[in-house]
C-alpha cells in the first residue's frame, strides 16, 4: 500500500462512548473513506486506543494507503481537552480517560502530525465550514443528546477562551445546584418525565398529553438559555445538533418564539436557528477540519 500521486489525505475520528467513527479525506474534503466500530469503552484506554487505530487501518487500507503517509490526525473526544498539548483531562463515558496524552500515543505509532479538540466542537467547526451555519461569522452550536455540549465559532475559528474550556453549555449551574443537562438531555426528560426523546415526535402526532408536556419542558428549558447566549454572544446563527434535532420544527419553533420573546436586542431576538446539517459525520468531518487551520 502507499500514497498515489503525491496527494494528502487526512484522517477525521470520532470517538463516543460507544462508538467510533473515522473518516479519511483528500485535500478538496471529498469523505473517501468511512469506518465505524464499536468503543467498548468500559474496558479501559489501552482496548479504546487499540480500537481507534483499528478504526484508522480500516479505512486506510479502504483506499489503499498506509497511515504513516496521512497528512495528519484530528481526533474529536468526549470530554475537555488541552488542545495545545493533544491531552485528555476526562472523558466521564470512557473508563479511565483521565490526564490522557492522546496525540503522544498516536505518536509513538506513527509519526504524522495529530491535532485533538473536545467532540463538539469539532461538530461545531464542521457546521461552520461545511454545513448548517456555511458563510456565518458568529456561530453558536448546540448539540443536545444523551448530554449538552456546545462550541462557539468565531470567523471559522474554534473560541477556546483563556484554557480551552470555552462553550461547556452543558455545565451551566442552575439556582439548585444541578447543571443544565441534568434537567434537559435526553436522559433528563426519560428519568424526569418518563418518555424517551426518541418517541417524542410520534406521541405529539397522538395528541399523547405526557409527550406534550416534555416537549414544552424541553422547549423552554433550552430556549430559555439560548436566548440567554443570544443576548450574551450575538450569533448570528445558532446551529441545533444532537439527537433533539431530529424532531425538526417540532422543537425548533417553540425554541425559536422562546428566544425572541426572551433575548434582549433586536439582533439576539431574530437569530437565525437551525437544526445541524451533517448529522452524524459531524464530529469526524469536523476532526478533519482541525487539520486546515
Amino acid at each position: 500500500m502507499k500514497n498515489t500521486n503525491n496527494k494528502s489525505f487526512y484522517a477525521g475520528i470520532d470517538l463516543g462512548g460507544t462508538k467510533i467513527l473515522t473518516v479519511i479525506e483528500d485535500e478538496e474534503r471529498n469523505v473517501l473513506a468511512k469506518t465505524k466500530i464499536p468503543t467498548e469503552a468500559t474496558l479501559g484506554v489501552g482496548i479504546v486506543m487499540d480500537n481507534i487505530v483499528k478504526s484508522l487501518e480500516i479505512s486506510c487500507k479502504e483506499i489503499d494507503i498506509l497511515p504513516n503517509g496521512l497528512s495528519g490526525i484530528g481526533i474529536g473526544v468526549p470530554g475537555p481537552v488541552n488542545h495545545e498539548k493533544g491531552l485528555v483531562y476526562d472523558c466521564p463515558n470512557l473508563s479511565g480517560w483521565k490526564n490522557i496524552e492522546v496525540r503522544k500515543l498516536i505518536n509513538e505509532r506513527w509519526n504524522v502530525p495529530v491535532k485533538v479538540e473536545n467532540d463538539a466542537r469539532v461538530a461545531g467547526l464542521a457546521e461552520t465550514r461545511l454545513g448548517a451555519a456555511k458563510g456565518f461569522r458568529h456561530v453558536f452550536y448546540i448539540t443536545v443528546s444523551t448530554g449538552i455540549g456546545a462550541a462557539i465559532i468565531i470567523d471559522g475559528k474554534i473560541y477556546h477562551g483563556a484554557d480551552g474550556a470555552a462553550g461547556e453549555f452543558g455545565q451551566m449551574k442552575l439556582l439548585d445546584g444541578s447543571i443544565l443537562e441534568q434537567k434537559f438531555a435526553g436522559p433528563a426528560i426519560e428519568r424526569l418525565l418518563g418518555l424517551p426523546t426518541t418517541q417524542l415526535s410520534e406521541l405529539v402526532k397522538k395528541n399523547d398529553p405526557g409527550a406534550k408536556k416534555a416537549v414544552e419542558y424541553l422547549t423552554n428549558g433550552i430556549g430559555t438559555f439560548l436566548a440567554n447566549i443570544a443576548t450574551l454572544l450575538n450569533p448570528q446563527i445558532i446551529v441545533v445538533g444532537g439527537g433533539v434535532s431530529q424532531l425538526g420544527d417540532l422543537i425548533l419553533n417553540p425554541i425559536r418564539e422562546k428566544v425572541s420573546s426572551l433575548a434582549f436586542s433586536i439582533s439576539a431576538k431574530n437569530v437565525k436557528i437551525v437544526p445541524a446539517a451533517l448529522h452524524t459525520d459531524s464530529g469526524a468531518v469536523g476532526a478533519v477540519e482541525l487539520l486546515f487551520d
